[in-house]
């Protein structure tokens, strides 16, 4: 979905409040409506080739390593030039492209790593090298720029080369932002006070146990977290933020990195200044580095590839991203590299190896991800938080009493988060269009399985994974949504990567706080919302890490096999959501007496035992 399409959806909700929801939307369409024209010879290309590991089998062999006690290799992480050298692609393998770029007036540079090179140049020059055809695409008033043909290298140097992309432009990326603006939030802005405390960002310290971490001198010093975003946003909300907080920061706490050299859009920037937001109030002490780059699969591969090379961030929060099905159509239509999946695991593995923890948002669509698309007739699940090498995180909703057809509705005990409770009010409301309706229908926790990866080793033979229980609300006739007039109880068996790994409260209205100012108008009075969605909770997550971090000799890497090995053993950290009533995403329930389920992961997080396992003070 793309970035410069966005547009903001005001429906009328519970309690006489306002549901906001971004969506960054298009999605091209069939190609008999196409109109293409020749890309200009000119025109400066960016393009990307990955080059392959030296050994795949290596590689995935000590990222596992890397977190295992009982490994001589425990958290023993490298660098990224020794990545490069023990990983990576062969230095004399990049000389040899480079001599053959160079041969058609072609740059090209490496990212540390030696995984992913960058190539600029001319349209005629890039089209020569790789053997294709560049055209200019409009469809239902959407621009972009695609490749005819395959990209091709001389056999002598395609032997090291993975994939080649970046000849399409078409941006599929998306953060759906939910946001709750009370009256008394307006008020308050113009009075110049702060936030009500029942928003704060505490909140999230409080009911998943922070505060013991505080009390040992935890705060995320010398630590830095990395955001990667496709907007730019003001500096000056985000120390007003953590001012009304109460929160004392250094100054120079921000830096930003902008990929290519991109200098930024402000469409979507309500996402960047809420994720920089959250990480710098639940780490107090951190950095905070932003990497910014066009919103495209190019822009989002380069920012983890510069994310991995520069090796100063400690954790990393992504709430981008697009649904399975969306890339399956993007591949067909050519817009995509078929390799995609692949190519985004390679990179999460680097971050791995270098003992960076990745936190991913599930997405905000419950179990139907990317159906304002059009381009899912059912289940779906997000991407990149579909990749086993990353750390998905769920939401869920807190106890909160609504009026949901003139009648009082109480969430007794924290839930995943799905909207199915307030179909009653749905029912009973004008919509301004269909993308109004399914973005108050459609509103919960991704979660459900991956049909590109399968199974992680850490998975097999956690009791939930696998299996599911769920409720049928829905049914689909040419992508079109139908709510049932009696839902259906199902259960089965299912293939694939399970997602989410863990979850915490992302319902924007049990929410929290963000101050922001009018897009690019930085002059402008800003104003006080109250937000949630997924997006909120993978940066609370990665500030989280490095929290715990500061108990850690180094860095505590890759999450996952730790978790799952933490969520089997005496004293679990986690809270499994696993009532198979009231509790669900849409379509997945949980499995009462499982330790994982579809909608929630293994569940909530207890800091204080989470901590005590990743330091080694519990079995």
């Amino acid at each position: 979905m793309k970035a410069d399409m966005l547009k903001k959806f005001l429906i009328p909700a519970v309690g006489g409040l306002i549901f906001t929801t971004a969506l960054l939307f298009s999605s091209p369409t069939q190609a008999a409506s196409e109109q293409t024209s020749e890309v200009s010879d000119s025109k400066q290309q960016l393009v990307d080739i990955v080059l392959k590991p030296k050994s795949q089998t290596n590689l995935d062999k000590f990222v596992y390593q890397s977190v295992n006690p009982n490994s001589k290799n425990y958290r023993r992480f490298v660098t990224a030039g020794t990545f490069a050298k023990r990983f990576g692609q062969k230095s004399a393998n990049i000389v040899k492209i480079r001599k053959y770029l160079h041969g058609h007036h072609l740059k090209a540079s490496v990212y540390r790593g030696n995984l992913v090179m960058t190539v600029k140049g001319t349209t005629r020059n890039i089209e020569k090298a790789f053997k294709v055809n560049l055209v200019n695409v409009k469809s239902d008033g959407i621009s972009y720029q695609k490749s005819k043909g395959a990209p091709k290298l001389p056999k002598t140097i395609s032997k090291s080369v993975y994939a080649v992309f970046g000849l399409s432009t078409y941006s599929p990326f998306s953060s759906t932002k939910s946001t709750i603006k009370p009256t008394s939030f307006y008020t308050a802005a113009q009075t110049g006070s702060d936030q009500p405390a029942k928003y704060s960002p505490k909140k999230f310290v409080n009911r998943y146990h922070l505060s013991s971490l505080y009390a040992n001198g935890s705060t995320g010093r010398s630590k830095t977290i990395g955001i990667i975003s496709f907007a730019n946003f003001h500096p000056n909300d985000v120390y007003r933020y953590w001012d009304g907080e109460g929160i004392n920061v250094k100054n120079n706490r921000l830096s930003v990195y902008r990929t290519n050299g991109y200098k930024g859009t402000w469409n979507g920037y309500d996402e960047t200044t809420m994720d920089v937001e959250q990480a710098g109030a639940i780490a107090p002490d951190s950095n905070i580095r932003t990497y910014l780059a066009q919103s495209n699969i190019t822009g989002m591969v380069n920012s983890i590839a510069a994310a991995n090379g520069q090796n100063i961030i400690d954790s990393l929060s992504i709430s981008w991203g697009q649904s399975e099905a969306q890339v399956a159509y993007e591949i067909k239509q050519g817009i995509t590299p078929s390799k995609y999946n692949q190519i985004l695991n390679l990179l999460f593995e680097q971050a791995a190896a270098q003992g960076i923890s990745v936190f991913t948002a599930s997405g905000d669509n419950g179990a139907y991800d990317g159906i304002a698309t059009g381009l899912t007739n059912g289940l779906s699940v997000d991407t990149p938080s579909n990749s086993p090498y990353v750390t998905s995180v769920g939401g869920t909703t807190l106890p909160k009493t609504y009026t949901v057809n003139k009648k009082k509705v109480r969430v007794t005990d924290e839930r995943a988060w799905g909207s199915e409770f307030l179909y009653p009010n749905y029912r009973h409301q004008k919509f301004f269009s269909r993308l109004d309706m399914i973005q108050s229908y459609f509103s919960g926790s991704g979660g459900g399985f991956s049909r590109y990866n399968k199974v992680p080793r850490y998975q097999t033979g956690v009791s939930g994974v696998g299996t599911y229980d769920a409720t049928k609300l829905w049914a689909f006739k040419k992508g079109e949504p139908t709510l049932l007039k009696h839902p259906q109880n199902v259960s089965g068996k299912h293939a694939g990567r399970n997602v989410p790994d863990i979850a915490a409260n992302a319902d924007p209205f049990t929410g929290y706080s963000m101050f922001i100012t009018p897009k690019s108008n930085s002059s402008a009075k800003g104003e006080w919302e109250v937000t949630g969605g997924t997006s909120v909770v993978a940066p609370q997550m990665a500030a989280a890490s490095v929290l715990m971090a500061d108990n850690a000799v180094g860095r505590l890497g890759f999450w996952n096999p730790q978790i799952y090995r933490f969520a089997t053993a005496n004293q679990s950290p986690f809270t499994p959501l696993d009532s198979r009533t009231d509790n669900t995403n849409l379509f997945y329930t949980g499995q009462p007496g499982k330790l994982y389920n579809q909608a929630t992961g293994l569940g909530t997080i207890d800091f204080t035992k989470l901590d005590q396992a990743f330091n080694g003070q519990s079995n």
